[in-house]
């Protein structure tokens, strides 16, 4: 009887879980909605160009690496929810700071990288706990029902950005929907303090031995995901500029952008949750002309039709992504299943604004190469994925083995990296801060001189 008692009580703190998860994906997408997609929109307005946002962009890789390296190197799940309630607050915190900034160079590119690089430590914590208490169906469940959850509330938050940056006028508008976007995100602060996750043992996540074949796989999949992320952050970086600057179109024309987006993701879910994996092929073809389209199509309005074909195959693309980590990782080890899947977007944005930065003079380069990197991972799912292989599994295993002892020497090189970037980012950082707080200083003893000599 007690058995079965605790087995009841497990099953419904899963379910429970499971619904506020999903509860969090909405909120979550609300905030990032409201956060992320202005951030550009508001960047360019005052100044910052296409090589800008890249090079923005590029620090921001470098100090998500480093921080990377802290969790993997450091971080010890204890008390899970009340660090990812931590963590979530932190984060949005920093974002809430960028329109404070924005006339402060050095200060808001210090800004915008820890914005972009802590988020990583809440997506860790939550594929952690994601990936420890459901099984592969349910978590590619989990993921859809997220995306769907998130979509729609982000439909509601770009709406709303449409509407004030149509509606509003000068740096108030930007300054509204950032507190809009603090305010939404500190439900999601709340939901996860009411999660009631039984504490995870670290023991338990770790794969005591990793077999050759996972390590492969997981090789190949984290190698795959890389490339299409970083054509993916340079198509999003580079495709705003080019409606606002190139086009001309006015700000809430970009927001709209991302609403057709938003809209499109809900149906983009459930058509590709009915589909079977082999399907999901033609969604990285389609994420591969997708940047190219971006360039040569010159009529603003139909950058909205592009913008239906990118969700859709981003959508697709990214299940099969999740759904391939979920079904490795039991043998890997959750945390570093969870790492490797954090990890990839601060890869990956390093990877795509590096090389889109030293192109960035010649704008078609810079979607070129945005299409190249998922050319680059479309070539590596169809002679090394099995779900997508277009050769023999005899040849398919070769090329993954190729790859896998390729991504061991890459390993290597990045670790040793990561290691340098994070002393030396820390190091910067602290700098950064003492001259802040002595700039902070002089100001107030200077004001002080000026009253006091005003007084005699």
């Amino acid at each position: 009887m007690r058995e079965q008692a605790a087995l009841g009580a497990v099953d419904k703190a899963r379910k429970i879980t499971f619904s506020l998860l999903v509860l969090e994906g909405a909120f979550g997408g609300f905030y990032i909605t409201a956060s992320r997609s202005i951030t550009p929109i508001f960047l360019i307005t005052y100044g910052f160009t296409l090589s800008d946002l890249l090079t923005l962009n590029t620090f921001a890789g470098f100090a998500s690496l480093s921080m990377v390296y802290v969790l993997y190197r450091y971080f010890k799940p204890k008390g899970v929810k009340v660090e990812l309630a931590a963590a979530l607050l932190i984060e949005r915190t920093f974002w809430f700071l960028i329109p404070w900034f924005v006339n402060e160079r050095p200060l808001i590119t210090l800004i915008y990288a820890i914005a972009v690089a802590f988020p990583l430590f809440p997506s860790t914590l939550i594929n952690l706990i994601s990936l420890a208490y459901f099984g592969e169906e349910e978590y590619r469940k989990l993921v859809s029902y997220r995306i769907i959850a998130s979509s729609v509330a982000s439909i509601s938050a770009q709406i709303l950005l449409v509407l004030t940056l149509f509606v509003g006028k000068g740096f108030w508008k930007f300054a509204m929907l950032y507190t809009i976007a603090f305010l939404v995100g500190l439900v999601s602060v709340a939901i996860a303090l009411l999660i009631p996750v039984v504490e995870i043992s670290l023991n338990a996540l770790i794969a005591t031995k990793i077999e050759e074949e996972a390590e492969i796989k997981a090789s190949t999949m984290y190698l795959l995901q890389v490339l299409l992320l970083a054509s993916t952050n340079l198509l999003g970086i580079a495709w705003i500029p080019r409606l606002m600057i190139d086009f001309n179109t006015p700000d809430y024309f970009a927001a709209l952008i991302g609403l057709i987006q938003m809209l499109s993701n809900v149906f983009a879910s459930v058509f590709w949750l009915r589909r079977k994996t082999v399907s999901h092929r033609y969604a990285i073809i389609l994420l591969s002309l997708t940047p190219l389209m971006v360039y040569f199509v010159k009529e603003p309005y139909l950058h909205l039709g592009i913008a239906v074909l990118y969700s859709f195959s981003l959508v697709g693309t990214n299940l099969y992504v999740s759904a391939g980590f979920a079904h490795i990782v039991k043998r890997l080890g959750v945390i570093r299943a969870s790492t490797l899947l954090s990890s990839a977007n601060a890869l990956a944005m390093i990877l795509g604004t590096t090389i889109g930065n030293a192109v960035s003079s010649y704008r078609a380069l810079v979607f070129t190469a945005a299409s190249i990197f998922s050319l680059i991972g479309l070539m590596i799912a169809f002679t090394a994925i099995p779900e997508f292989a277009i050769i023999s599994p005899t040849h398919t295993k070769l090329y993954a083995r190729i790859l896998h002892a390729l991504s061991i020497t890459s390993y290597n090189y990045v670790m040793f990296s990561i290691i340098e970037t994070a002393k030396t980012a820390l190091k910067l950082i602290g700098l950064t801060i003492t001259i802040i707080i002595l700039f902070i200083i002089y100001r107030m003893l200077y004001y002080m001189t000026m009253l006091v000599g005003g007084g005699k």
